[in-house]
């Protein structure tokens, strides 16, 4: 079963196998199968639904022949004003059972949000925010206040105590640079244990979901964070890797991102071809198995990592696969 969106027209597909005949398919705006909810179709043979609505977010609650239900929710969620923002929901994990939807949710800053986006946040009960920029870039593309909603910086890859001024640089112009400099970035995303102790401390220890964690484009620092998330859910590594390049969809939004950034923080006058930061714009599967790599090369492995590095205890583990799985 899945969504695909269109504008305003969001459709459900599903095989005959996934949802029998007599099962009922209803929407609601949480991924709560017990919360209000509209019923939109009972199952003959279809195997599609479309449904037009402006509503963000949508769920669908299947309600089948047992008595038994199953939610589906949109994995990228449209935003007006913030791309690649999606839900880590739905996926399955190697003993069968399945990632709760509207619990983690990714996305690139929030700089521009409209009115209309922060009640979507609202609605999806957005707790707290996790911004894993550094304080510079913070400075230069601050998040607006939300009502109701904390916002946390914990950055990655550098310093907490870091500069808030903004320091002019050489950017090169030269292409061939910018991969190796991506790989070398993802070791770096690695070492920055303490960060993501603290993030994992709020999310289980505090039990403060559903949550949003950004960085500037929802692709690096975001990506590894989403990546070790879904490790700790015994998520097979062949989805993880899916996960992480579904972002190349916002590939050209992500060199926009990037041209704010060169005009922030070079050094030089001379305008600057964005196609050479390409390398930087992709999410390539290589990227984050550079971290994964360099994560065993300690520690034997991402499981250990995770537990030696971060210091993630078998029991914190099992308390936070209760809290996201079902099934």
């Amino acid at each position: 079963m899945q969504t695909n969106r269109h504008g305003n027209q969001l459709t459900l597909t599903w095989s005959p196998m996934d949802i029998l005949a007599g099962t009922i398919i209803f929407q609601s705006n949480t991924a709560t199968s017990t919360s209000s909810k509209k019923q939109l179709l009972v199952v003959d043979q279809e195997t599609k639904l479309v449904l037009v609505t402006d509503d963000t977010p949508v769920f669908f609650i299947i309600q089948h022949p047992d008595g038994t239900h199953t939610v589906i929710g949109e994995r990228t969620i449209p935003l007006e004003g913030c791309f690649n923002f999606r839900d880590l929901g739905g996926y399955v994990n190697t003993a069968g059972k399945t990632v709760k939807w509207g619990k983690l949710y990714r996305s690139s800053l929030l700089t521009n949000i409209t009115e209309k986006d922060k009640d979507t946040l609202e609605k999806l009960g957005v707790s707290w925010i996790c911004d894993l920029r550094s304080t510079s870039e913070i400075a230069a593309k601050p998040t607006p206040a939300l009502a109701h909603i904390k916002n946390r910086h914990i950055p990655i890859g550098t310093a907490k105590n870091e500069s808030t001024e903004s320091q002019k640089i050489d950017i090169p112009d030269d292409h061939r640079v910018y991969e190796p400099l991506m790989g070398e970035s993802y070791r770096v995303f690695a070492q920055s244990k303490d960060g993501f102790r603290e993030i994992f401390n709020d999310i289980i220890e505090k039990e403060e979901v559903p949550f949003l964690f950004h960085c500037t484009a929802g692709k690096d620092r975001t990506g590894v964070l989403g990546a070790l998330l879904l490790k700790l859910l015994d998520v097979p590594e062949n989805t993880i890797l899916a996960d992480y390049e579904l972002t190349n969809q916002y590939a050209d939004n992500i060199l926009g991102e990037m041209q704010g950034l060169v005009n922030a923080f070079s050094n030089s006058e001379k305008k600057i071809d964005l196609e050479n930061f390409r390398p930087m714009a992709e999410a390539r599967s290589a990227y984050l198995e550079i971290a994964f790599d360099e994560m065993q090369k300690e520690y034997g492995s991402v499981d250990a990592y995770l537990e030696k590095g971060i210091g993630i205890t078998p029991s914190e583990k099992a308390k936070f696969q209760t809290m996201m799985l079902e099934g």
